[in-house]
């Protein structure tokens, strides 16, 4: 039997405006063709055009037509962002779908339009393949930490100008030493922390965690201190790197007695959401020339052009490029792909999403 692939793919790449907001879509004709060397070698493969100017309806007739002879349904990274960008994937939907067998795309936690107790009872795979972009965030995260530790955008300015220091580089009251001498704290400790913690373990710095979902005998494997909690993290830090993600039982969580906790002098990497963070009591502190911040995240997104801390010299403003490259995005389907063959194959996904999770995700 030839399987069934159906892919669900917006027909253009780039920014659109989606339900009157603006949304950057990953399709076109590239992702068709990414799709087609993976999936066509295995199948017959199908293309579903998901247009941001079709009505709910519409798109869920036109997928509801595919589903009666489906196998594997393939979605283009981010597009699984609930109804009506999705139709709900509960148990009247399944049933128009006897023969599939994996759902596949790039949800992180957007997952509310699908049933993973629904599917994992019918034996229907769920693939999530966001965590393959975690290390492309964590080497960023590394890169940035090296750029604020060293003060780097601000010497390449002074290069640009036509003008050279004329004596060695100091940061003044800011930490400014090897790696190796600082002592790294990791706000979170998941997929992104950990590979940053392996990217960094060759320079042999102190590393503390902070997170409740890990043991202590999972920190210890990994040559990293637990910590009670996150004022004792920043208290112990003299550089800290935020990498929760943002749930309902996350938002705030780096919050002004945690911020407060660091030291005078300390660094600030910020590499998830600004969500977690209590924005006004980083700024307060960066304001006051007693922290230095490396953000790639803001709230809003973009920040107001005019926002003072766009230009303050302790500040490293990135915009949101920790992860957010094409040949992340890219490989992210790539995986998808990769995945639904998998498990059509016979074979276990490499990517697999749990009703966990969702749980972690919806902060329960």
């Amino acid at each position: 039997m030839i399987n069934r692939f159906v892919v669900v793919s917006p027909p253009e790449d780039g920014w659109q405006i989606v339900h009157g907001a603006r949304w950057y879509l990953h399709g076109g004709r590239r992702y068709r063709d990414i799709a087609d060397a993976i999936l066509a070698p295995h199948g017959g493969v199908r293309h579903l055009d998901w247009t941001p100017d079709a009505s709910p309806g519409t798109r869920e007739a036109s997928m509801d037509a595919l589903l009666p002879e489906t196998d594997a349904l393939v979605v283009a990274p981010w597009l699984g962002l609930g109804d009506p960008e999705l139709p709900s994937f509960g148990g009247p939907r399944l049933d128009l779908a006897p023969d599939l067998r994996v759902v596949a795309g790039t949800f992180d936690f957007r997952l509310g339009w699908l049933d993973l107790d629904e599917t994992e009872r019918r034996g229907i795979a769920v693939v999530d393949t966001s965590r393959t972009m975690t290390w492309t965030v964590a080497e960023f995260g590394v890169a940035i930490t090296f750029a604020l530790l060293r003060d780097v955008p601000a010497a390449i300015d002074v290069v640009r100008s036509g003008s050279w220091p004329e004596a060695p580089k100091d940061a003044g009251p800011f930490v400014f030493r090897d790696l190796a001498e600082c002592r790294v704290g990791l706000a979170g400790y998941g997929s992104i922390n950990r590979h940053y913690r392996r990217f960094i373990e060759p320079y042999g710095c102190e590393v503390r965690v902070f997170d409740p979902l890990v043991s202590e005998d999972a920190a210890t494997v990994d040559g990293v201190v637990p910590t009670g909690s996150l004022v004792e993290l920043a208290r112990a830090s003299d550089i800290l790197v935020v990498a929760i993600p943002p749930t309902p039982s996350t938002f705030g969580v780096i919050d002004a007695s945690v911020i407060d906790a660091l030291a005078p002098g300390s660094l600030f990497v910020l590499l998830s959401r600004m969500a977690v963070v209590d924005q006004e009591a980083l700024w307060r502190r960066v304001g006051a020339k007693e922290l230095r911040a490396a953000v790639d995240v803001y709230d809003p997104e973009p920040p107001p052009g005019d926002a003072w801390f766009r230009r303050d010299p302790n500040v490293l403003p990135t915009p949101h490029i920790a992860g957010n490259v094409q040949f992340a995005h890219e490989r992210c389907f790539s995986e998808a792909c990769a995945d639904a063959v998998r498990v059509l194959s016979g074979e276990p996904p490499l990517h697999a999403a749990t009703a966990r999770d969702k749980q972690l995700y919806t902060g329960r």
